[in-house]
């Protein structure tokens, strides 16, 4: 064991049932509440600290907290498994301090791996994850939160909405049970190696890192993916992470890259092959967008939402090749999904102007600017509008309002320059 490891408990203790592990470094604001929620309903909590500067470890030692100091390797699964070697609990759920669980489901929780021990039954739990993000249709993926939600936090929700990840969160205390992967590490393969069933649970993860600002992160995650990837080259999960690395950073060659090599290694993945039809969009190979984007319906996996969003990238690519015909009857499609989708919506309102139909494509991107409230992108298209129709005063109003959501914007001088001079001008 290395040096400095924590020691291994010699045994699991029989009056302890669950344990909650956790790896913490400046937990933030979240961890009091997580610890709090979580301490009626677990026998320990033991906090791996990476190295905290914030008041992380006081928190948590106030909370009754077993805290261990760990050395950062740039591993979160050995950080991970150090964690799990000083559990004693029959059964772990492993959380992370921006996370939560609502009480109910707390006790939800603990009954089912309560029931499961009684009967001597050996499962492992995979929970969906609701990453909560600031903004509405911000990334691929984002669902409304429920209007009547079974799982709702005594605060409510933290944003208008979240994009769902899943995997194993619970899972019997065993020496073979162990994370693998430097980065977006999982359990998943120790699992299987060991036989052990794995089924899915109803309560969600509310996750809020993406509330909160990255700077940096997304650099040091991107370095840890490729870590994986030389650790694991054959495992095509750790490419398609690498890939979203690659997106979060901005670099879409190397994303495209990354992501190609996950398709080799597993085909069949009709969300991977939506984002690598996305990458060669946006780099330029539009052939071969349209290729993998039409391949999306007919794979194993593919949903409603994967089939409407494949769709609407595909309406993009026609109308870029002045296809109306194909454009609209491909946006019909993603539109009879998803009506409410603000991108959906915007994407209509250029094709309807396009087609000459010019009210029907300010209803459109009027209400793709309500729907996405904080984006650019309809404003612009209404400005550019108002202004070919000479509307000067309404396109400059439009350009006020695209200064208004994003005034750190690169073009936002000559936003607020066309603002003055089309307000003048009206």
């Amino acid at each position: 064991m290395p040096a400095n490891s924590p020691a291994a408990p010699t045994e699991t203790s029989e009056s302890r049932l669950l344990s909650l592990a956790m790896i913490v470094r400046d937990g933030g604001q979240n961890l009091a509440p997580l610890l709090a929620g979580a301490a009626p309903w677990v026998d320990e909590i033991i906090v791996g600290d990476t190295g905290s500067e914030d008041d992380s470890v006081a928190v948590a030692r106030q909370h009754g907290a077993g805290v261990h100091h760990i050395g950062w390797r740039d591993d979160f699964a050995w950080a991970r498994n150090q964690v799990l070697n000083l559990c004693g609990g029959a059964w772990i759920v492993v959380l992370d301090a921006d996370e939560q669980l609502a009480s109910d489901d707390w006790r939800d929780l603990r009954t089912w791996v309560a029931v499961l021990a009684s009967e001597n039954r050996v499962r492992a739990g995979r929970i969906a994850t609701r990453n909560y993000l600031p903004l509405r249709h911000s990334r691929r993926g984002w669902t409304p939160v429920p209007g009547d939600d079974p799982h709702a936090l005594p605060d409510g929700a933290p944003s208008d909405g979240f994009v769902i990840t899943s995997k194993v969160r619970v899972f019997p205390n065993r020496p073979e049970i162990r994370f693998r992967g430097a980065v977006h590490e999982t359990v998943e393969a120790s699992l299987w190696d060991a036989g052990v069933p794995i089924v899915d649970l109803t309560w969600p993860v509310h996750h809020f890192g993406y509330l909160e600002p990255r700077a940096g992160k997304d650099e040091r995650y991107l370095h840890l993916a490729h870590l994986k990837t030389t650790e694991m080259p054959h495992d095509a999960q750790a490419w398609a992470e690498l890939a979203e690395c690659g997106i979060a950073v901005g670099d879409h060659n190397q994303a495209l890259v990354a992501m190609e090599r996950s398709l080799l290694l597993e085909p069949s993945s009709a969300d991977r092959r939506l984002t690598c039809g996305w990458l060669l969009k946006e780099t330029g190979d539009l052939d071969a967008a349209e290729e993998q984007l039409a391949a999306v319906a007919g794979l194993p996996g593919s949903d409603d939402l994967l089939v409407a969003e494949a769709a609407h990238l595909r309406a993009q690519l026609a109308l870029g090749r002045e296809d109306l015909h194909r454009a609209t009857v491909l946006l019909a499609e993603a539109l009879r999904l998803f009506p409410e989708n603000g991108h959906f919506q915007n994407t209509l309102g250029s094709l309807n102007l396009a087609l000459g139909r010019g009210d029907a494509a300010r209803r459109a991107l009027e209400l793709a600017g309500r729907l996405l409230p904080h984006q650019v992108e309809p404003c612009l298209n209404l400005a550019a509008m108002y202004e070919n129709c000479g509307e000067h005063e309404l396109a400059g109003e439009q350009y006020a309002e695209a200064l208004r959501r994003d005034p750190q914007h690169c073009h936002a001088a000559v936003w607020r320059e066309k603002a003055a001079l089309l307000s003048v001008s009206g």
